[in-house]
């Protein structure tokens, strides 16, 4: 397998408090053995820091750094499921998040049809077990991973006692009946629901861009909520935003940085003025 598939992408890093590694030929070779969490990882919600918890306490109790593992773009986006895979975070704001939330460092890998088409076994060797020098690896209980989700938690289990380490599977949280996921939150984004993203989420939804006048420049695939105004915080002061009819974001109070600076944007409530 070659290092090619784990490519350096452009994105800057600046917010991060903790290394940001974009594959594992990036990750020194002094870093491991580690806890390693995998999964996608987009928003780092309640759900996701419920399974942080458990890998910090591992971590903690085997005296080794917790590393999470996650996937860029969204798995997916590119193997074309009809899905909807718009981001909640950026893979910068996602170590920001993982930063606050106890993790030492993130391992971005770029997903592509090669990664995809490797079996269960190639994957936990060559990444787990070989890049990383993984001893523990924590997941969801639903986490599938390798050629068509071939493999379960049973399945990294199998290989672990082989490769030389343990694996620990972690029920997901529920919001009101419902998993603590990615995709709730992203519905509740859909339609308007800004209190139930926040509530998935753990706090406001947030997006980071660059400023071009009033207008936000963003990512391709950001989450954001329908047309209409919004109450923000827009680099943590309180303003006004609007989704316009073409999908931008613009900032209409709030903001006096100037143009081609990096802005982030939280939802607060809809605005009915």
């Amino acid at each position: 397998m070659t290092a090619a598939l784990f490519r350096r992408t452009d994105e800057p890093n600046a917010r991060a408090s903790i290394p940001l590694w974009r594959g594992v030929d990036q990750v020194p070779a002094t870093f491991g053995p580690c806890v390693v969490m995998v999964g996608v990882f987009d928003g780092l919600h309640r759900g996701h820091r419920r399974l942080v918890d458990h890998a910090r306490s591992i971590s903690h109790d085997r005296g080794l750094p917790l590393l999470l593992v996650t996937f860029d773009p969204h798995p997916a986006r590119v193997l074309g499921i009809d899905r909807d895979t718009s981001a909640l975070s950026t893979i910068a704001y996602r170590a920001e998040l993982a930063a606050d939330a106890g993790v030492d460092a993130v391992c971005a890998l770029r997903f592509t049809r090669e990664l995809a088409s490797w079996t269960p076994a190639e994957f936990a060797r060559e990444v787990l077990a070989d890049g990383l020098r993984a001893a523990a690896v924590v997941v969801g209980a639903n986490f599938t991973f390798g050629a068509r989700g071939a493999g379960t938690v049973d399945t990294l289990n199998e290989l672990g006692r082989d490769l030389g380490f343990t694996t620990h599977g972690v029920p997901l949280l529920q919001v009101v009946d419902t998993p603590c996921s990615s995709t709730y939150t992203r519905r509740c984004l859909r339609v308007g629901d800004l209190a139930g993203a926040a509530r998935a989420l753990g706090r406001p939804h947030r997006v980071d861009g660059h400023r071009l006048g009033d207008v936000v420049l963003l990512a391709d695939y950001t989450a954001l909520p329908p047309t209409g105004r919004y109450r923000a915080l827009v680099d943590d002061r309180e303003g006004l935003v609007e989704i316009d009819a073409d999908g931008r974001l613009r900032i209409l109070a709030g903001d006096p940085s100037p143009a081609g600076r990096p802005v982030t944007v939280a939802f607060l409530e809809h605005n009915e003025c």
